[in-house]
This record gives structure tokens, sequence and C-alpha cells, in this order.
């Protein structure tokens, strides 16, 4: 198993270098083509969505629809998958950072119930009771 790296991601969705962007995609033709078997973390994911919303300033729903194709690859392995799927759901519905939406839904597979933090993002789940001090 291979892992990659958030630059082959970005340069396979964002297809803008002529140089990098090619070699991207053999990358994941070698996956399709049973040739390599890949490993994507939850920091590349979560390093791939911040460059792809904050510098390329990419719609959400954009973002998750290239990301889950990406994930359809029989020969990817990408972790906490079932996590990272519900964390999308409440990314793109609540309207927060990928980072809070992970948060919420490891909450909820955990049975946490209360969270200390300043985000407001929190109040948004009325399943999760936000304490400050």
């Amino acid at each position: 198993m291979i892992l990659v790296d958030t630059n082959i991601i970005l340069r396979l969705i964002l297809n803008d270098s002529p140089i990098l962007s090619p070699k991207a995609r053999i990358i994941f033709d070698k996956i399709t083509k049973n040739k390599a078997k890949i490993f994507i973390s939850l920091l590349t994911i979560s390093e791939t969505i911040f460059t792809l919303e904050r510098s390329y300033k990419i719609p959400k729903v954009e973002i998750v629809k290239s990301l889950s194709q990406i994930f359809k690859l029989t020969n990817l392995t990408v972790e906490k998958q079932t996590l990272v799927e519900r964390t999308f759901a409440y990314y793109i519905e609540k309207n927060i950072s990928f980072p809070d939406a992970y948060h919420v839904a490891l909450m909820q597979k955990k049975k946490i119930k209360q969270i200390y933090s300043f985000d407001e993002d929190f109040d948004k789940f009325p399943q999760i009771q936000r304490l400050e001090i």
C-alpha cells in the first residue's frame, strides 16, 4: 500500500498543472488498473479540503463530490471512511468547517455529548452541549 499526499489529490482535482496534473492522473490510473493500492489519511483529506476551500474558493459541494468520486476507487483505502462520509454530510448541511464536522461525527460515534469550545458552530447540533467553562 502507498500513501498519497495532498498535492497529488489537488493536482488531480484541479487539473491545473501541465506537468504535475498528468502525473497525478497516471497515479490514479494505476489504482483503477489494479497496479497500486493507495491509502489516503484523514490529515490528507483535511488539508485537501482546506486548500480547495480557502486557496481556490471551491464550494463545499464540489469538494465533496470530487473527493467522493476518488474514494469510490476499489484499490483505495480512506482512513476512517465511514466517519469521513458522515463528516461530509455535516460539513455541507450545517455549513461548518471540516474539522468541526469531523468532531461532531466522532462525538456521535463515541457517544460524547459535551464539548469545550468557543466555536458556536457546535450550537447547530442540539444533541451537543457546548461548554466554555
